[in-house]
């Protein structure tokens, strides 16, 4: 046995602990808010602050309208940035000829289709975890989630983490390159996940003996300043990750990444922060009115249904006395009919009105584009009106939403990418690739696609326009490039594959050939027309026909 002298005292686990009560202050100043946050808009979080997040008291929210708002924005995110239902990612490089050679093309639309499967339930839990991330990332503006192959049951695990147990740091260029996670587990989590031999001998001693104590265990990612691309194990990867182990501050596991495993996408960040801000901070102080406001309607009507019982003394209600309907209260009149216990004189108005309710309901709505969001789809709004709309959404998340594709969904793509290459599941390139081109991640933001969109839909309006005069002027066609109109509408469905646009040379030549078959065929069929009327005409030379249909002879 090789217990609590593995890693024990070493420097990397103080290192880790101390960097997480370190990096923890960066956002003290947020975790108020996120608390109340997660009080009243999205109650399954919270703990923030606390050693053990999930034993927190959780305190009930009075109204569901924050709780509505926010998920039906966190499903509008899902739905525009990573929707299952659409190509979100794919390949590209900066050679837009190369990019176009049909070989190539195929290539990298397939290897596409490969990394899409890879996210599919059956070997993925990226898209409910994706909803997850939306909704923190709605709510509090920060999200955490990592993701790694699990060899064993041949799957990818994607996991949204609780903002209450990781904490980050960023470079000089405000890029997330430091994660430090902290959760808190039973003796027998730790071994089935660490194994026996590399945790403190107190923790396997309490695992054999099925103790529920839990332990508090960190896991450190950082850039590994020492790395060597040749070299075996950890040290020849770019990132480094520590596991340890409270318990006599153990190191028990120690790996590397090729690529940072965390995420840590953000909505709204301001310059020299760390942690951004999200719709959630917006509705906050709407929510918190509303809440009060709710408790004190409650209250009132509580207090209307059931008033204050004044009472001359204890003489006339005993001790801890009830009053119930039907009841029977003795001591309560006089002889002379004098009432001894009187309801107090309370009608239920307290001032507040269904308009200033109905006030910071709207401003809730507003935080969280709900107005937007609830027309979308609407009977009696046209497929056109629907786009709009659609678009008008698009661009009031774009800054935003081109953030979250940069730090979440275009890293999860590239990295989903290079472990399908490490794992050999990437075909090579088709013969021909130059040896110099760079792969690149292609995602369409939503700036991107409003401003594709409006762009097809005016191309087909001007289009639509210029038809009857076209009629009137058959030679305006030659003004028009149908090479251009077929590329802009393809551009603007990112649904459509690029083999299924032929390049405009391969076109050309397709035309010319057909053009050369027609010549062809032209004069095969000039030749026979000229042979028949050859043969005519030497038939009827052969005969002695004439131009009177007679043959000429003396009478």
């Amino acid at each position: 046995m090789k217990h609590s002298a593995i890693g024990a005292k070493d420097p990397r686990a103080t290192e880790a602990m101390r960097r997480y009560s370190e990096l923890r202050q960066e956002r003290v100043d947020f975790e108020d808010d996120w608390e109340d946050i997660a009080r009243l808009i999205r109650p399954q979080r919270g703990g923030f602050g606390l050693d053990d997040h999930t034993m927190r008291e959780r305190e009930k929210p009075l109204s569901s309208v924050p709780i509505l708002a926010h998920g039906n924005f966190a499903a509008g995110i899902y739905a525009n940035i990573t929707n299952p239902a659409s190509p979100w990612g794919g390949l590209t490089t900066p050679d837009e000829d190369l990019n176009k050679w049909p070989p190539f093309a195929e290539w990298m639309d397939r290897q596409t289709r490969r990394i899409f499967t890879s996210f599919s339930p059956s070997l993925s839990s990226f898209y409910p975890a994706a909803f997850q991330a939306y909704g923190d990332l709605a709510a509090f503006g920060n999200s955490a989630g990592y993701d790694h192959f699990d060899a064993g049951d041949r799957r990818f695990i994607d996991v949204t983490l609780s903002l209450a147990g990781v904490v980050v740091d960023v470079d000089f260029h405000g890029r997330v390159c430091e994660v430090v996670r902290k959760m808190r587990l039973t003796p027998r989590q730790a071994v089935r996940e660490f194994g026996r031999d590399d945790l403190p001998a107190k923790v396997v001693e309490l695992a054999d003996q099925n103790k529920a104590e839990k332990h508090t265990y960190y896991q450190h990612v950082l850039k590994n300043d020492q790395f060597r691309p040749r070299m075996l194990g950890p040290g020849g990867k770019r990132w480094l990750s520590h596991h340890v182990c409270e318990v006599e501050e153990t190191l028990i596991r120690v790996k590397g990444y090729d690529e940072m495993p965390f995420y840590f996408p953000r909505w709204d960040v301001d310059s020299g922060e760390i942690y951004g801000t999200g719709p959630g901070t917006t509705a906050l102080p709407a929510s918190r009115v509303l809440q009060r406001m709710e408790d004190a309607t409650i209250r009132a009507a509580q207090r209307a249904a059931d008033p204050t019982k004044l009472v001359v003394d204890r003489n006339a209600v005993p001790l801890n006395g009830t009053f119930r309907p039907g009841g029977t209260v003795y001591g309560a009149i006089g002889m002379n009919g004098q009432k001894f216990v009187q309801s107090e004189d309370f009608n239920g108005n307290i001032g507040l009105t269904m308009d200033e309710k109905r006030g910071k309901i709207e401003e809730i709505q507003n935080a969280f584009f709900y107005v937007v969001g609830q027309l979308s789809g609407r009977t009696g709004i046209s497929n056109e009106e629907n786009n709009v709309i659609q678009q008008a959404r698009l661009r009031e998340w774009a800054p935003h939403a081109d953030r979250v594709m940069e730090e979440y969904a275009a890293r999860k793509f590239e990295r989903r990418y290079q472990m399908l290459f490490r794992q050999g599941q990437i075909d090579p390139p088709p013969q021909g690739t130059p040896e110099d081109a760079k792969l690149e991640i292609r995602y369409r933001s939503a700036a991107a696609a409003a401003l594709a969109a409006d762009e097809a839909n005016a191309v087909r309006q001007y289009f639509a326009d210029i038809g009857p005069m076209m009629e009137i002027k058959p030679e305006l066609r030659h003004r028009m490039s149908g090479d251009d109109f077929m590329e802009v509408l393809h551009e603007a469905q990112p649904a459509l594959p690029q083999r299924l646009l032929v390049p405009r040379e391969q076109a050309a030549q397709a035309v010319q050939a057909e053009a050369q078959q027609q010549q062809l065929a032209q004069a095969a069929q000039l030749a026979q027309q000229g042979g028949a009327g050859l043969r005519d005409l030497a038939q009827a030379a052969a005969t002695g026909q004439g131009g009177n249909g007679q043959g000429g002879g003396a009478q």
